[in-house]
């Protein structure tokens, strides 16, 4: 008895010490210096939304990339016939197969918070937008939650909430979900990372053919029928 008392004893310290979440201004910090090592991201991504009006989700894949912060590149695989390219001046879809896409300019108010797609951002200018907490990511091994409440009037309009997975050890995002105001809910999940490698050119030096005349909307955003 004597001896499992003391090694009870001996071990309660340790448990003690585990560390909990770091605090909000120190995840911003690590979360941003980790963003501004990566030059170039390529990730597997499945993409599921859920609409409020519609019981069963639809579910797409495809391959992200990422250039610092110069764009994030959605690649959709079949039979998804799209193509998202986010600059941080504007929104591009295209579909190739019907040779037909759109296109909408960010501005400082205009569209802006559609920049919230993207993941090249730091979470110091996401947060100027949202009130930030931490918490333990129990949903996806490995990771801490951020849970981003927005406190301007124009993202109270648009969503109800925006919920990024970090990784412990790289501090870069896992998983990211954000919630409409009407209760539509985009699950974005990123599969291996491969960081700081070459992208294809395709994606670095993408362009919408001079033939296609893009439409002036972003009707991603807009109801889509499930499969």
């Amino acid at each position: 008895m004597k001896t499992w008392t003391t090694l009870f004893l001996v071990a309660l310290p340790l448990f003690a010490a585990q560390p909990g979440p770091p605090s909000s201004k120190e995840l911003v910090e690590r979360f941003d210096a980790a963003q501004a090592k990566v030059t170039s991201l390529q990730a597997p991504f499945t993409l599921t939304l859920r609409r409020s009006l519609l019981k069963t989700p639809t579910v797409t894949k495809g391959t992200v990339y990422l250039r610092g912060s110069d764009f994030v590149h959605f690649s959709f695989s079949p039979p998804e016939d799209l193509i998202l390219h986010i600059t941080p001046k504007e929104l591009i879809s295209f579909s190739p197969g019907a040779g037909e896409g759109e296109h909408l300019k960010i501005g400082m108010i205009r569209n802006h918070d559609r920049r919230f797609l993207g993941l090249g951002q730091k979470l110091s200018d996401i947060s100027d937008y949202f009130q930030l907490t931490v918490g333990e990511g129990k949903e996806v091994p490995g990771c801490y939650l951020a849970t981003l409440v927005p406190r301007s009037y124009n993202m109270k309009k648009r969503f109800q909430g925006l919920y990024i997975w970090v990784d412990r050890e790289k501090y870069l995002p896992r998983q990211v979900t954000w919630v409409e105001r009407s209760g539509d809910t985009w699950l974005l999940e990123l599969g291996n990372l491969q960081i700081n490698q070459p992208l294809p050119p395709a994606v670095t030096g993408f362009k919408v053919p001079p033939e296609v005349a893009l439409r002036s909307e972003f009707s991603f955003f807009a109801t889509r029928k499930s499969k």
